[in-house]
């Protein structure tokens, strides 16, 4: 069974935020949450030069999300899926916010507008349909790759270990 996930290339980051704007459009996100946010590291001074660094937080879809295990509803309104999405049911949430305090990623947050919290679905509608996420196809850069976890890892791995032969 494919288990999917985003896996983010740092170094390609260039915090364009262009991976934000497709989000919000996509899942008609108010202003304010961000379910995909490309924060700035820095300027900071490396070696004598002043750097700028990104780092792309979003939801992880955790293998035991934390958020899942402290929802008090019942049914509990945050499920994960067996392709690895976890997802929060906008019917059943009571906007307690225990989810937003569990997440160590910051990932679920309060739409003040409906009252619930809210966070990354990896557009589970696109990928239903076999489409790809719209983040990773709004990355200019290609530092978001989205596919299965074990095949991205393996990827990686194999990335990684070409740079040091």
């Amino acid at each position: 069974m494919t288990n999917y996930s985003l896996l983010i290339d740092a170094d390609l980051c260039i915090g364009c935020q262009a991976c934000e704007v497709a989000c919000k459009q996509e899942n008609d996100i108010p202003v304010g949450p961000r379910w995909i946010r490309a924060l700035t590291v820095g300027p900071r001074e490396v070696g004598g030069e002043l750097k700028m660094s990104f780092i792309v937080a979003r939801c992880r879809h955790c293998a035991d999300p934390p958020c899942m295990d402290v929802c008090p509803t019942t049914p509990n309104a945050i499920t994960k899926r067996s392709d690895g999405i976890v997802l929060i049911n906008p019917e059943l949430c009571i906007g307690c916010e225990a989810c937003i305090e569990a997440c160590p990623f910051g990932s679920p947050q309060l739409n003040s507008e409906k009252g619930i919290v809210e966070k990354c679905t990896l557009c589970v509608h696109r990928i239903d349909q076999g489409l790809a996420p719209a983040c990773f196809l709004a990355c200019p850069t290609g530092a978001i790759d989205f596919g299965d976890t074990n095949t991205l890892i393996e990827s990686k791995r194999e990335k990684h270990a070409e740079s040091f032969v």
